[in-house]
């Protein structure tokens, strides 16, 4: 029994020991060297710490026993170096007296003066040379290095060594294209660069060769041992709001707190730092309240995760002795974070180099002249070829040792209390800046309280003293959007500010008048701008809210929003005013000497012909016909009818009766000539003279403006309308230019006195103006008109100082504004509304032709007329009165008889005829025997004619 117990344990253990696998773990240390100057305690710290914690297992494919598994603990032991002099060759040869170190690579120093003797060294031995920090562009060592491509390095070849440095930090060339597209991203068209030593100024020489050379740029070096008040005073002096500082991190709050003494750091600077380090500090930065931007390796938001890795770590790295608080790691820079980087990469290609061969480590003596390090160029082609991740992201080189296929983020601190990631830019495409802002609400809660001071000039509609209201009077409606002033602008703020607080932003304004002031002009020899633009770039306001129109040179030196009103520039002119028709226009064809020459041939002409008509033989008749022997003959052209004739023949009229003789008749027919030309002339005249007459020649449009010489022209003195002339390439424009400054009396300081002269001119003077204001001057002033359309395009916009954060803001609210249409109500309220506003009518009749006559025209002509019937009825009252006392003499009646009986005669218009008045008392009169004897004479000579005819029969 015994016996088969003891077998069943034996068999027991058998199979328990068939299922043990025996573990072999090894350690496998290699040295690595790090040179640091003593100042450089943070990268020294973080290096020895980094060499030590990072370590790599990976199992020995070497071992065949299936029960047994070896485990390889890759380790770098570090080695640290601290010259006591920091120049090369001092460095050198602090190198070669260690001689108890055998490094399979080498990094250091970060110093690109002396790191070239180490580098060299390196390659003598064929050891791996590392470096982690900036360093300006050396072309030499890529033309020594051998043109070997990527493909080459790939393949089963035995390596070459290069003598090249692996850098771990980004390449120059590569950060200051990066700075170039951020520049470019923001627009910067000229800003100012300031910079603390000789490798700053090369950062900043290669960023403007990869920016522009077309824009004025203010280069200032500092010194950070002293104050540099001088220097931020004459930037805020040349109003440079944009600035480029290259320094070290250690000194950005120093410098930053210099320039907020002199007021240049605020809301509207911006700042673009090129220490890409700026994440140390960026809480300190946000005490400033500025805009200020940088780059970085790292991401500064996963860097304050307090469960980083390396937050444990950190602590280490800056101090010498223990600390119980460890700093976050956003608060270490950059170089720092890459020993960590280092040491996984160099592990890692170690290890693959592990792989593929026996590592043999170098000699002890690193200067002397003995066999290169076997393994050196296995090593470095591993590194080269090696792709990880690290703290600073992914971790590629090139066959140069360049690193390649990294992302850069852009940090900002814009309007909120901490920084933001806003984009990045990657280093395998090369190109512009990928923007990634945060959401509109998460910034939206990071806003500040804000108190804006507005400025404007008076000017109806747009800003003016606030109307009250008279006591009791309840139909009048008094505004309320500000306490002291009323306008469009008023109300156009009102309304921003209202969409803004909708949207979360804590803002609040006031408007500040103190005195009218121009838009703002620049002044050569000030070399400053006044006005509303001078009070923007002193910081005395935040906003300027007027009829102020875009231009680039404004553009220049200040932001402005989107435009509220578009409009264009016209001439404002008086209309033509019509000329009353004197009474007797119908006379103006002639001047008076015309009309007396023309009476007096009219009387001569008359005269003439009586002469002509008694003399000439033809002219006297046979009153008897039948008489062939007539005792007297009878001539008609006494002068009232040579009169009455020349008379019918001027007037178109003709006449009933016409001479017979020769001579009479050419007089007839030289004055029927003259008569012709006179009347033909007369009428011509006539129609253009009574048809509407214009007080001033009439004003279409520019052209004709600019050709004329009567009318003059002027615009408002330092306005863009007068810089739209100035900077016109159109000739008719340059001229009218030079025209207005020869004669300087033309401008004037505000539209209401170009108003006043152009209502007050006569039709003398023409004003340059905006469209819009035309339109508000033309609802209140009927006298006026827009002449011509719009000689350009342009519009109004808020200004505020240039890299102003909040434009975006009041664009948006804007933009809001005019989608919902109340821009639209609120120039509509100030235009046709507000301030006497009213509707003139229209000067034209719709039934009007042209070139008619009114009665104005024709006044005269009918006054003439009734003034002749007037005249002719006093004429027939005498030659009725005169007959009446004809009668009275002849008849012996009395007055009132006659004038009762020839009254009624006359007056009976149903009669044709009318009994002779006699006095039957009286015996018949000389007159009547006369009668008689004529009566008696006539029938004789009827019978005679009688008798006559019958002989002929």
């Amino acid at each position: 029994m015994f016996f088969l117990c003891v077998l069943w344990l034996l068999f027991a253990a058998k199979q328990c020991y068939s299922q043990v696998v025996v573990v072999e773990t090894s350690d496998i240390s290699y040295q690595i060297a790090g040179i640091f100057e003593k100042q450089a305690v943070t990268q020294r710290l973080a290096f020895n710490e980094s060499m030590r914690q990072n370590q790599l297992s990976a199992p020995d494919v070497s071992a065949n026993d299936e029960n047994e598994k070896r485990i390889k603990n890759w380790r770098l032991d570090p080695v640290i170096l601290q010259p006591s002099r920091s120049d090369s060759y001092s460095v050198w040869r602090h190198l070669c007296s260690v001689k108890s170190m055998q490094p399979i690579a080498i990094f250091g120093p970060q110093n690109p003066i002396f790191d070239g003797a180490i580098r060299d060294q390196c390659a003598i031995a064929n050891i791996p040379h590392i470096q982690a920090t900036w360093q300006p562009t050396e072309p030499d060592i890529e033309e020594e290095t051998p043109d070997v491509n990527k493909d080459e390095i790939n393949t089963e070849q035995t390596p070459v060594y290069k003598n090249i440095s692996i850098n771990f930090y980004p390449p120059a060339d590569d950060i200051s294209f990066a700075y170039a597209m951020l520049l470019e991203y923001y627009r910067w068209d000229n800003f100012a660069v300031l910079y603390e030593d000789d490798y700053g100024l090369t950062r900043i020489q290669k960023i403007l060769a990869e920016y522009s050379n077309k824009y004025p740029i203010t280069v200032r070096r500092l010194n950070p041992n002293t104050d540099n008040f001088k220097i931020f005073k004459e930037l805020s002096e040349f109003k440079e709001y944009r600035v480029v500082l290259d320094c070290h991190v250690d000194h950005l709050v120093k410098y930053l707190t210099e320039a907020r003494s002199v007021n240049m750091v605020n809301h509207y600077q911006h700042y673009v730092l090129t220490s890409m380090d700026a994440s140390m500090v960026a809480k300190d930065l946000t005490q400033f309240q500025s805009n200020i931007t940088w780059l970085s390796i790292t991401d500064f938001e996963t860097l304050q995760d307090a469960q980083h890795f390396l937050a444990p770590r950190v602590g280490k790295w800056t101090s010498e002795t223990t600390q119980l608080d460890s700093p976050p790691v956003s608060d270490i820079e950059t170089e720092a974070l890459l020993m960590n980087d280092i040491a996984s990469h160099v592990l890692k290609a170690l290890q693959k180099v592990g792989d593929i061969k026996d590592i043999t480590k170098p000699d002890e003596e690193l200067c002397k002249n003995r066999e290169p390090w076997s393994v050196g160029a296995l090593l470095q082609n591993e590194i080269l070829k090696m792709q990880s991740t690290g703290v600073t992201g992914n971790i590629e080189f090139n066959e140069f040792g360049h690193r390649v296929n990294y992302t850069l983020y852009v940090n900002e601190i814009h309007l909120s209390k901490n920084p933001a990631i806003i984009g990045t830019w990657r280093s395998d495409t090369r190109g512009e800046i990928v923007v990634d802002r945060p959401s509109s609400e998460l910034l939206n809660q990071q806003q500040t309280s804000k108190h804006f001071i507005i400025i404007s000039r008076k000017a109806k509609p747009y800003f003016y003293d606030k109307t009250k209201c008279p006591e009791g009077d309840e139909t009048c409606v008094e505004e309320d959007a500000d306490p002291k002033y009323e306008g469009f602008s008023v109300d156009l703020v009102k309304h921003i500010f209202d969409t803004l607080r909708k949207h979360n932003f804590n803002y609040t304004y006031s408007f500040f008048h103190d005195k009218d002031k121009s838009y703002g002009k620049y002044d050569p020899e000030m070399k400053k701008w006044d006005g509303l633009i001078g009070d923007l770039l002193d910081k005395k306001a935040d906003l300027a809210v007027c009829d102020l129109t875009i231009t680039q040179e404004r553009k220049e030196v200040v932001d402005f929003s989107v435009p509220f009103m578009s409009l264009g520039i016209s001439i404002l002119y008086t209309k033509e005013r019509k000329i009353p028709p004197a009474m007797f226009s119908f006379l103006n064809p002639y001047t008076f000497d015309v009309w007396m020459y023309t009476a007096t041939a009219y009387c001569l002409v008359s005269i003439v012909l009586f002469v002509c008509s008694r003399i000439s033989p033809a002219d006297w008749e046979n009153p008897q016909p039948c008489d062939k022997e007539p005792e007297e003959l009878e001539n008609i052209w006494n002068f009232k009818n040579c009169a009455w004739l020349t008379m019918g023949s001027i007037m178109t009229q003709g006449c009933d009766i016409l001479p017979k003789a020769i001579g009479s008749r050419w007089v007839c027919a030289m004055w029927w000539f003259f008569a012709v030309i006179v009347c033909q002339t007369y009428i011509a005249q006539l129609s253009a003279s009574m048809t509407t007459a214009m007080e001033s020649d009439p004003i279409d449009s520019v052209e004709n403006l600019a050709k004329q010489q009567k009318v003059l022209y002027g615009a408002l003195r330092g306005g863009s309308t007068l810089d739209f002339f100035k900077g016109s390439k159109d000739k008719t424009f340059r001229r009218m230019y030079e025209n207005m400054i020869a004669n300087p009396v033309v401008l004037v300081t505000s539209n209401d006195e170009g108003e006043r002269r152009v209502d007050k001119g006569d039709g003398k003077y023409a004003f340059f103006m905006e469209s819009c204001t035309i339109e508000y001057k033309l609802k209140r002033n009927c006298n006026l008109k827009k002449v011509g359309g719009e000689l350009d395009s342009k519009d109004y916009g808020i200004a505020m100082p240039a890299n102003s954060p909040f434009r975006t803001h009041i664009n948006q609210a804007i933009l809001e504004l005019k989608e919902l249409t109340i821009l639209d109500k609120i120039k509509r309220k100030w235009w046709e509304d507000k301030y006497g506003a009213n509707q003139c009518e229209g000067t034209t009749d719709e039934n009007d032709v042209e070139g008619d006559l009114e009665m104005d025209n024709l006044m005269g002509a009918f006054l003439v007329l009734i003034l002749g019937l007037v005249v002719s009825l006093f004429i027939t009252a005498a030659e009725f009165f005169n007959e009446v006392r004809n009668i009275v003499v002849r008849e012996q009646v009395s007055h009132k008889e006659v004038f009762i009986k020839e009254l009624k005669a006359s007056l009976n218009f149903f009669q044709l005829q009318k009994p002779v008045l006699r006095n039957p008392s009286r015996a018949p009169s000389v007159t009547s025997t006369e009668s008689a004897k004529k009566n008696t004479k006539r029938a004789a000579n009827i019978e005679n004619f009688i008798e006559f005819e019958k002989e002929v029969q």
